[in-house]
């Protein structure tokens, strides 16, 4: 009887204690999920993770345009797609009232829904940001930034649009014959100091997302650093079996040749390097005799 009284104490201890420490409660969880470049090019994990999403979330119009199938039987929530901008900025510093407004409704937009969020996953929801391509380049994770640091997040990676135009390419952009590195970049910001004029003068591979770009700006600088006969190539909706389409030129010529104002709005890609027609051959060089080898061949 002692035992069953003592077992009994104990059990009740237990429940007790984990009703004190939150064990018994239920969490939720928000996830941004990079949801590729075109349809089939979603990843296993983003799919199971959709289908345990109480919530999706997206750009407006984003949903019904390209992941209806996604949305059947679940709240479906949007946003802005100028979300992101002013973001950091104090409004009070923003010379015109019309900036100012902006930013200061953005703010307020970005505030309600990181509250929104916030309410869902302690109510126990599971909440998922789609995104294009992959997250982690230029996506929207400012959200982990703007929520509670209590509330459980994670990343699911998708296919970006620079894996995506390289395929599409048949090239690999970091051998170009005589570098091995290459770098992705955008449009320069104010406030930057990795100018993309600094980054040409390594004379490696560019690859560069086209928000905003201003190329007839972009061009004059390509051709300060690069050759005249480099090849470029604009790769448009990667990834994508039907629409995906290559266009190619070169430094000298492509502002000539290109019309670029009629490239699909944040749909497209840059590249510039050498590697789109040398692949992956090296340059031959020949081993750099040191002083201190000369002295002792001496």
């Amino acid at each position: 009887m002692y035992r069953i009284r003592f077992g009994f104490f104990l059990l009740l201890v237990l429940i007790v204690t984990g009703l004190c420490s939150g064990q018994g409660t239920t969490t939720g969880k928000f996830f941004i999920v990079g949801m590729g470049t075109a349809p089939d090019l979603i990843t296993i994990r983003a799919v199971n993770t959709i289908a345990r999403a109480d919530i999706l979330l997206a750009e407006e119009g984003a949903i019904p345009s390209m992941w209806s199938k996604f949305a059947a039987g679940k709240e479906v929530w949007q946003y802005p797609h100028s979300l992101r901008k002013f973001y950091g900025a104090k409004p009070e510093s923003l010379a015109s009232p019309a900036e100012r407004a902006e930013a200061e409704e953005l703010a307020k937009i970005r505030r309600d829904l990181t509250a929104k969020i916030t309410a869902a996953v302690k109510a126990g929801k599971t909440v998922a940001n789609l995104q294009s391509g992959d997250p982690m380049m230029y996506g929207m994770t400012l959200f982990l930034e703007l929520l509670p640091a209590d509330i459980p997040t994670e990343i699911v990676p998708g296919v970006g649009a620079f894996q995506a135009a390289s395929a599409a390419l048949k090239r690999s952009p970091p051998y170009g014959y005589d570098t091995n590195a290459v770098i992705l970049t955008m449009d320069d910001w104010p406030g930057r100091i990795d100018t993309n004029e600094k980054l040409m003068a390594t004379g490696s591979s560019m690859v560069f997302y086209t928000m905003n770009l201003d190329y007839p700006r972009l061009f004059r600088s390509l051709k300060r650093h690069y050759a005249a006969d480099t090849p470029v190539a604009v790769v448009c909706d990667a990834g994508d079996p039907v629409r995906e389409r290559v266009i190619r030129s070169t430094v000298s010529r492509f502002l000539a040749e290109i019309d670029y104002k009629s490239l699909p709005v944040n749909r497209h890609i840059l590249f510039v390097g050498k590697f789109l027609e040398v692949g992956q051959k090296r340059k031959d060089f020949t081993p750099r005799v040191t002083e201190t080898e000369n002295m002792h061949k001496n």
